[in-house]
């Protein structure tokens, strides 16, 4: 059982309860945190034990929402969903209540005495919600009432059908018998009628401003077109229009859990309803002409583009498999799986768009043309340059209105700023800002490590090495890798004890030193050095260790890529610890191993590096199943320990 207690970052904290004491008659839960994150596909948060393992005292009364819950398993992963309303002083948090059954909250309970406010509940309501020209209207239960502000009822429309482009909402008005903007929630009555207007996404504007005339300056011809700046005559009226980026998710989205078909033309849906009820009934399959085809082909392919320019062959299958479940005419009889021909059909659509991005100058795409190869790479086929470790962005445009030129302004005020103290939120916004040139840089150009650092000093931080991985792969990078390592420890350590042989010893003494700690870092330390071993590679050859400077710095020359800790005779904790990439000491000065791997595994995203032969299995097994990334197609090492981590 779960309990809700505090928030943080406007997220509840979630409890397990442990055991439940009653003392002086009143209940007090002994309980431990759990990590939680939000999981929009599930529409719950995805559960993990926490990393400190805190165990504490709840009392009852101390409770925002004394309502337990329980988790359940979706996939291997522990999922909860909660089932109220609640609304946190200075921070508005709106849950909805997915249970059957509607339950108020109580509103002289302790929430008031924490000093936070109980949402007061009104009767339910139910609204009629109108999407497009109204062939689209849906029905929105409102069982707690309709809420207190347009806001909230703008996130409930927003949570309630899961859109996530920009809208606003219009309510029919009793007096005009017409939609008008809604301002305010007196204006919605039970039973009533809102509207949904999407706001475009780029809105062309005209921006008007002043020119002084001069001497030189030509009479404006009396034409149509230039009557507007024509119509003063002391000054002249310029018009500008801004272009529009042509990607619209220029923040990039990682591949749906369950990938949705998108609508296609009227028409097209019109011909596919009709064949869908004529299968039901008849048992017909339906093969489309080839305009129909190329309609459909052309829906799935521009929705693909929204996640990856160079889909993976288990990806069109997905496609393919949700084209013809959401339309079973469409199935094939002459293959087993029944879409074989339509993800075929997808892949070569996918070659086509692409060919048109190219040529429109799309930087993933143009990366990998021809006369942007390198001499000996002739092939068009040769050295393609693409997401290989599930990159959401791999090479994105330039914000709009940037030039390569201005953001090389950008990078030479980014070196003024790093020599400044207390500068973190100047450096983190010019690096957010010059993120695109960073990656095409970096993917292009190839640079050697020690130039790069010397332009990107910023980038070799902790902090913004956590923020690069983010942006690349769209997740988290040390809070994600933690939480899941220490949710496999357990059983891992049971898996890793049953090795037998030399390996097998030598993992035990890890074990035993994992045992014997306190500290949950070293601990992590001893668990990842067996899980090296377990794998068959070496972990001496990766993290190297050295009794003085001296010695480190004539070995790091040589090394490709480790981590290394220099440790004194007599002394326990290490006077450094630091990454070692191509030769060159590109971070020290880190807390801990664990920390180190962690900055590592986000630096080979950052740098676009391929892992190293001596520990692909490691960072294979961190990418897929830790931050499950890309956890599809698995290596058969990798496969087995998976399926043992999962019995």
């Amino acid at each position: 059982m779960l309990i809700v207690h505090g928030s943080s970052d406007g997220l509840p904290k979630f409890n397990e309860i442990i055991q439940l004491c009653i003392v002086k008659d009143n209940p007090i839960f002994i309980v431990r945190g759990v990590c939680a994150w939000y999981r929009e596909h599930y529409g719950g948060f995805e559960l993990s034990e926490s990393p400190t393992r805190e165990v504490g005292l709840i009392e009852l009364g101390d409770l925002e929402d004394p309502y337990p819950l329980v988790e359940y398993i979706v996939a291997g992963l522990r999922m909860v969903i909660l089932k109220r309303f609640v609304l946190v002083k200075g921070l508005k948090v709106l849950v909805l209540d997915t249970g059957s059954i509607p339950l108020a909250l109580n509103c002289d309970s302790p929430l008031e005495r924490s000093g936070q406010e109980c949402l007061t509940m009104s009767n339910p309501a139910v609204l009629r919600v109108i999407f497009g020209d109204g062939s689209d209207s849906r029905k929105l239960h409102m069982v707690s009432g309709i809420p207190k502000t347009v806001d909230e009822v703008h996130d409930l429309v927003k949570a309630s059908f899961r859109l996530h482009q920009e809208f606003r909402l219009q309510y029919m008005d009793s007096d005009f018998n017409e939609f008008m903007n809604l301002t305010s929630v007196s204006e919605i009555q039970n039973m009533g009628t809102l509207k949904v207007i999407y706001t475009p996404l780029e809105e062309p504007y005209i921006t008007l401003y002043t020119v002084e005339p001069t001497a030189s300056s030509s009479p404006v011809p009396n034409t149509e077109s230039s009557s507007l700046a024509s119509s003063s005559s002391d000054a002249t009226l310029c018009t500008s229009t801004p272009h529009s980026s042509p990607e619209v998710h220029t923040s990039g989205l990682s591949w749906p859990l369950v990938f949705v078909v998108p609508k296609f033309s009227y028409e097209a849906e019109l011909e596919l309803q009709q064949k869908n009820t004529e299968f039901e009934t008849k048992g017909t399959h339906f093969n489309p002409g080839p305009k129909l085809k190329g309609i459909i082909l052309d829906g799935l392919a521009q929705e693909m583009m929204k996640y990856t320019k160079y889909p993976k062959d288990y990806q069109c299958e997905e496609v393919a498999a949700a084209l013809t479940k959401a339309h079973p005419c469409l199935g094939q009889l002459g293959c087993k799986s029944g879409f074989s021909g339509w993800k075929q059909s997808l892949k070569y659509k996918m070659q086509n768009y692409r060919t048109k991005l190219g040529r429109l100058g799309h930087p993933e795409i143009r990366v990998n043309s021809l006369k942007h190869k390198r001499e000996g790479q002739g092939k068009s086929a040769a050295h393609i340059k693409k997401p290989r470790k599930a990159e959401v962005n791999y090479i994105p445009l330039h914000p709009k209105g940037e030039t390569e030129d201005s953001l090389e302004s950008e990078r030479i005020a980014l070196l003024t700023e790093v020599a400044k103290r207390d500068n973190e939120a100047v450096i983190k916004a010019k690096m957010e800002k010059t993120f695109s040139y960073r990656r095409q840089e970096v993917v292009n150009q190839r640079p050697r490590i020690e130039d790069f650092k010397n332009r990107w000093p910023a980038l070799f931080e902790q902090s913004e090495v956590n923020a690069e991985f983010l942006r690349v792969t769209t997740k988290p990078l040390r809070s994600k890798f933690l939480s899941q390592f220490d949710n496999f420890t357990v059983k891992l350590m049971q898996i890793l004890q049953n090795k037998g042989g030399v390996k097998g010893q030598r993992i035990k003494r890890f074990l035993e030193m994992a045992d014997s700690c306190s500290n949950i870092d070293l601990r992590r330390e001893c668990v990842l050095r067996s899980l090296v071993v377990y794998l068959n590679e070496d972990p001496d050859a990766f993290f190297k260790e050295y009794e003085s400077t001296e010695e480190a710095e004539g070995d790091i020359t040589a090394t490709v890529m480790g981590i290394y800790s220099i440790r004194s005779q007599g002394h326990q904790e290490p006077d450094d610890i630091g990454v070692v990439i191509e030769g060159v000491k590109v971070m020290d000065n880190i807390s801990t191993i664990i920390n180190a791997f962690i900055v590592l595994f986000g630096l080979i995203y950052a740098l676009d590096l391929a892992y190293p032969d001596s520990m692909k299995y490691t960072f294979e097994f961190v990418q897929k199943i830790l931050m499950n990334l890309d956890g599809h197609k698995l290596n058969v090492k990798i496969q087995q320990l998976k399926i043992k981590l999962f019995a």
